[in-house]
């Protein structure tokens, strides 16, 4: 199986819940394909790049699209999270300073970040959703993780940045997306090859 990804931290958490099976990524292949992204959820995002990469190998894939939502700006960013890179850069800020620049200006501080896998093999499609639910911080905490672990504050007040890899899996939007799809893989007796 494909994870559409390049991205080895995404690829590792992929890999530690679905261990029984085998998932390598499009650097494994060695595909360089930069898919767009034209649809209008994170849904139709993952299978647009699900199918474009089985398309291309004939290999079963898994592809995911995620981002951060502000819950007072509806449904924003959202399927432009990976985008607003270039609105940050026109400012000499990374994403995160600026999702945290946006933040400050919010009463309602509540974020979500959600992710959508999609699994295609040619006949099946099976998506999976997960959700993570917080606030976001006033400035970055750096220490593990990746993407908006250093401004994503839990419930419980914890930084997922000072999460342990096992602490962050159990949490995570991906992994609860990715616990969802395997169950819904098994239950219908796809493995993948």
């Amino acid at each position: 199986m494909i994870f559409a990804t390049n991205n080895q931290n995404k690829l590792k958490e992929l890999q530690d819940i679905f261990k029984e099976y085998t998932i390598k990524s499009l650097k494994d292949y060695n595909i360089n394909v930069d898919i767009e992204e034209t649809g209008s959820s994170f849904y139709e995002n993952a299978l647009i790049k699900a199918k474009a990469i089985y398309d291309l190998t004939k290999i079963p894939t898994i592809a995911d699209d995620s981002g951060l939502i502000f819950e007072e700006l509806v449904d924003y960013p959202g399927i432009y999270t990976k985008r607003i890179e270039n609105d940050a850069e026109k400012e000499g800020l990374t994403r995160n300073e600026f999702l945290i620049k946006i933040g400050k200006t919010l009463k309602n501080k509540n974020i979500k970040a959600i992710c959508n896998l999609v699994y295609y093999d040619g006949k099946n499609i099976i998506s999976a959703t997960g959700i993570m639910s917080g606030t976001i911080t006033d400035k970055e905490y750096p220490g593990n993780g990746f993407g908006f672990d250093s401004i994503f504050k839990l419930s419980d007040g914890r930084i997922v940045s000072s999460l342990s890899s096992d602490e962050k899996n159990k949490l995570s939007h991906r992994y609860q997306a990715s616990v969802n799809l395997k169950k819904k893989l098994d239950d219908n007796k796809i493995n993948g090859n």
